[in-house]
């Protein structure tokens, strides 16, 4: 197995206050391999374009209640920036800030990046969200490890058998106790 190379997205502000990105390896992974230099520099071409990107779903998800707690949308940013992620270690690096990079570069908390990438990462296709369980509902499904749990609630969620958030967390309460039955 090939170890992925961790790489840093610095934000570096000139003496004349232009900003821009700047993709770094440590000085040992660069005087190991020095073709890496293109690489990097496509690394951070991509990021600087994904970030206004990115900025520009996030306020869009931002400008309504509605919007906020539109899964789809969230899913949407989501995959935008798990395919970046993904696409870092393709060429053989691992995004080794990637929380402390997009909290501070698009302006999301690392709790909600969090989420996303977890979101992403259980649900692979949009085709998988349903319109009918908004962004907070599967927040709290997030939390649950099991992915047949999830599923549990979420049919329990489109029945009407659960309805709002603190029911989710009863769900989780019950199922970590034990005393939930998958089955039922």
């Amino acid at each position: 197995m090939i170890m992925k190379i961790p790489l840093e997205i610095q934000k570096i502000t000139d003496p004349d206050g232009t900003t821009h990105f700047k993709a770094i390896v440590s000085f040992q992974d660069a005087i190991a391999d020095t073709s890496q230099s293109q690489k990097l520099i496509q690394i951070q071409n991509r990021y600087s374009k994904l970030v206004s990107v990115w900025q520009r779903m996030l306020r869009e998800i931002r400008s309504s209640r509605g919007n906020m707690s539109d899964s789809q949308l969230q899913w949407k940013l989501a995959d935008e920036i798990y395919s970046f992620v993904k696409w870092v270690e393709s060429n053989g690096y691992v995004f080794a800030n990637v929380s402390e990079a997009l909290s501070r570069d698009v302006g999301m908390s690392r709790s909600q990046l969090s989420y996303l990438i977890k979101f992403r990462t259980y649900y692979p296709s949009i085709h998988f969200i349903s319109d009918e369980i908004n962004w907070s509902k599967y927040r709290e499904i997030l939390d649950i490890g099991s992915s047949e749990a999830r599923k549990i609630c979420e049919e329990k969620i489109l029945s009407g058998e659960i309805r709002t958030d603190h029911d989710i967390r009863d769900f989780k309460r019950r199922y970590k106790k034990g005393r939930h039955r998958l089955s039922s």
